[in-house]
C-alpha cells in the first residue's frame, strides 16, 4: 500500500465501525454512513452504540459524513477526499429482512451498490483496492458427502444462494468482478460469516442469547439447536480483512473469513448458559428457513494472507459478555 486515505462505507455500522477503529491507527480514515436503523424494536440499542461509535472514532480523528452513496453528493465526495482504497460494509445486515422486504433489500444491497461502483467509475480517483463485504449466504446449502456430513464451502465452488439476501450479495460479487475486468478497478471480496461481537445491534442469535442471559430469561432453540454456523467474533474478521488491504496476494481474489469451524446453535446457547447459570434453554420443532451451513473453508485467506483467526466461540462470547456487561445499563431492553 503505497498511500494511506481509506473510505469506509458503512463505517458507522457494527463490522465498518470496528475497521475504522482499526485502521486509525496507521491510516487517514474517513468514514460515510446513512444511519439506516434497520431493527426498530432494538431501536434503544441500535441508538445508544451509534452514539457510542460516534464518540470513538472522533476520538481517533475519524471523520465521518451521514450521507446517503445513492445521493449525488456522493460522487462529489469521493472526488473531494480521493481515496486510495474504499471499504464497502454498508449493506442491510440481517437476511430475513431481505426475504421480508426484497424491494427495500434490492435497493438498500444492490443498487445502491451499483451506485458506489459507478461513483468511482465516473470520477477522477485511481483505486489501489476495491474491498467489498458479501456474505457465506452466497452459498446457500453447503454441499454433503456421501455420509451427509456437512463440507466446508470453498470459495472456488459453485454459488446457488436460496434466499433473497444471498442472491443480491451474490449479484453484486459479479458486478465488482466485471468492473474490476472492463474498468481496472483493483478488488478484493470477503465472504464473512456469522459475525459477533462489541456494539452489534442487530438481533443476531448471540446479541439476543446474551441479552437473554442478563435478563435471565429463556433461550428458544428453534429445531432443537441443530443449525450449524461458523462464528466469527468481530477481531477476527477485522484481522483478515486488513490482511487483504495490504497482501499483493488478496488482489482480484475471493476470500472466506470466518473461524473456520461449524458450532451447533445448541453449543451457543450451553456457552451462555455456563455464562448465566439461570438461563432456561427450550426446544422447538420450527424448522427455520436458512441455508443448511456449517464451516467455511479458510485454506485460501491462512495460505495467502497468513490469516489465522484466534476466537473460538467461547472466547468471543466470553469477551463479548464482558463488554456488553459495560455497557447494558446504558439502555433499556
Amino acid at each position: 500500500m503505497t498511500n494511506n486515505k481509506i473510505l469506509i462505507i458503512g463505517g458507522l455500522g457494527f463490522i465498518g465501525f470496528h475497521l475504522a477503529k482499526r485502521l486509525a491507527n496507521q491510516f487517514e480514515v474517513f468514514v460515510i454512513d446513512a444511519l439506516i436503523n434497520y431493527i426498530p424494536n432494538n431501536y434503544n440499542t441500535w441508538q445508544y452504540y451509534v452514539k457510542y461509535r460516534q464518540k470513538i472514532l472522533k476520538d481517533l480523528n475519524v471523520t465521518f459524513y451521514i450521507e446517503d452513496v445513492q445521493q449525488a453528493s456522493f460522487k462529489s465526495l469521493l472526488t473531494t477526499l480521493r481515496p486510495d482504497i474504499v471499504i464497502n460494509a454498508a449493506s442491510m445486515p440481517v437476511a430475513l429482512l431481505a426475504d421480508i422486504n426484497p424491494k427495500h433489500a434490492k435497493n438498500d444491497i444492490f443498487d445502491a451498490h451499483f451506485n458506489v461502483l459507478e461513483s468511482i467509475r465516473t470520477s477522477s480517483i485511481t483505486l489501489e483496492r476495491y474491498v467489498y463485504l458479501s456474505s457465506s449466504m452466497v452459498y446457500g446449502n453447503f454441499f454433503r458427502d456421501e455420509q451427509g456430513n456437512i463440507l466446508p464451502a470453498s470459495e472456488n465452488q459453485e454459488c446457488l444462494p436460496i434466499d433473497t439476501y444471498g442472491a443480491f450479495k451474490l449479484a453484486n460479487e459479479i458486478l465488482v468482478k466485471q468492473y474490476g475486468f472492463r474498468y481496472k478497478i483493483p478488488y478484493v471480496i470477503i465472504r464473512p460469516s456469522a459475525v459477533y461481537g462489541p456494539t452489534d445491534c442487530n438481533l443476531r442469535v448471540t446479541e439476543i442469547f446474551l441479552h437473554q442471559g442478563f435478563q435471565e430469561g429463556t433461550i428458544k432453540l428453534d429445531n432443537g439447536g441443530q443449525h450449524k454456523l461458523d462464528f466469527t467474533y468481530i477481531d477476527d474478521l477485522v484481522d483478515g480483512i486488513m490482511a487483504a488491504l495490504i497482501s499483493p496476494n488478496a488482489l482480484n481474489q475471493v476470500f472466506n473469513i470466518s473461524y473456520g469451524v461449524g458450532r451447533k446453535i445448541s453449543e451457543l446457547a450451553q456457552i451462555v448458559k455456563n455464562l448465566f447459570p439461570s438461563v432456561k434453554i427450550v426446544t422447538n420443532d420450527c424448522i427455520p428457513f436458512r441455508p443448511n451451513r456449517g464451516a467455511m473453508n479458510i485454506d485460501k485467506a491462512k495460505q495467502l494472507l497468513s490469516y489465522n483467526p484466534s476466537f473460538s466461540l467461547e472466547k468471543g462470547m466470553q469477551q463479548y459478555c464482558e463488554f456488553v456487561k459495560q455497557h447494558i445499563k446504558n439502555y433499556s431492553l
